[in-house]
C-alpha cells in the first residue's frame, strides 16, 4: 500500500567551500530542527544548492529569518511503501498515464521501505492528489 502526504520543502543555497553543510548542519541541531530530507550539490561558482524538508516548516523558518538565511519555499509530495522491484516504475507510469508533468524527483530504499519525493506543476496538484486517492 503507497502511502502519501504533501510536505514543505525549502531551497537554500549555501557557500560552495569545505565545512558549510556541517556548519549549517550543526545550526539546525543547536536549533533542534529535525529534516526529513536534505539533499543538494555544489557548483562551485553560484554556490551549494540544498533541498531542505523540515519536519516543523514553522520551525524551519523562524530558524531562517533568525539567521537571515534567504530561502525558496515550495510543496513536495513524499510517497512511501513497501518496497519490490519496479515499484518507482509502478508509481510512474501511473503518474505518466495521467498525463501529469513531474519537475523532480529523489528516492530511496531503505530495510525493505521506498520513499520518494516528487514534485509536480501546482496545476497538475489535484490530478495528483486524486491518483495517489
Amino acid at each position: 500500500m503507497l502511502s502519501w502526504q504533501v510536505l514543505t520543502d525549502f531551497g537554500v543555497i549555501l557557500p560552495d567551500r569545505p565545512g558549510e553543510l556541517g556548519r549549517f548542519g550543526a545550526r539546525l541541531r543547536a536549533a533542534d530542527i529535525n529534516l526529513i530530507g536534505l539533499w543538494g550539490s555544489g557548483s562551485g561558482h553560484d554556490g551549494a544548492h540544498f533541498q531542505c524538508i523540515p519536519d516543523n516548516p514553522d520551525q524551519f523558518r523562524n530558524f531562517a529569518q533568525s539567521i537571515d538565511l534567504r530561502v525558496q519555499e515550495g510543496s513536495t509530495f513524499l510517497l512511501s511503501g513497501a518496497d519490490h522491484p519496479g515499484v518507482l516504475v509502478e508509481i510512474l507510469e501511473r503518474i505518466a498515464a495521467r498525463s501529469i508533468n513531474l519537475r523532480r524527483i529523489h528516492s530511496v530504499s531503505i530495510d525493505g521501505r521506498f520513499g520518494c519525493f516528487v514534485w509536480a506543476d501546482a496545476a497538475d496538484w489535484r490530478t495528483l492528489t486524486d491518483l495517489l486517492g
